[in-house]
């Protein structure tokens, strides 16, 4: 036995159905999977706990974008860049060196 659950993001907390037994809420996105399991078990669902659920959580990929780090603390793509061609031309560099000499 499988349970489809659906979690929808509300405001600051999650939306968390699952179809066929109930609603429930969680206050973020770790707990999505507990409060499913807790609202089985309240059902009186005796597997609740090793039950198969399939998560679905439309508002996964929303939730995400909202942990971005704020555009002005983003560090400088042109600096980091610039860092990583230095490092691969100092162990070119370094390379070329202990092959000739």
């Amino acid at each position: 036995m499988s349970y489809l659950v659906v979690g929808t993001k509300s405001g600051t907390a999650w939306d968390v159905e699952v179809r066929g037994v109930g609603t429930t809420t969680s206050p973020d996105l770790n707990g999505v999977e507990a409060a499913a399991r807790a609202l089985l078990a309240a059902e009186g669902k005796t597997d609740s706990a090793t039950v198969d659920l399939q998560l679905l959580l439309p508002d996964f990929e929303a939730d995400l974008s909202e942990e971005r780090v704020p555009h002005g603390n983003r560090p400088n793509i042109e600096l980091i860049s610039g860092l990583i061609l230095l490092a691969v031309v100092v162990g070119a560099v370094a390379f070329v060196l202990g092959r000739v000499l």
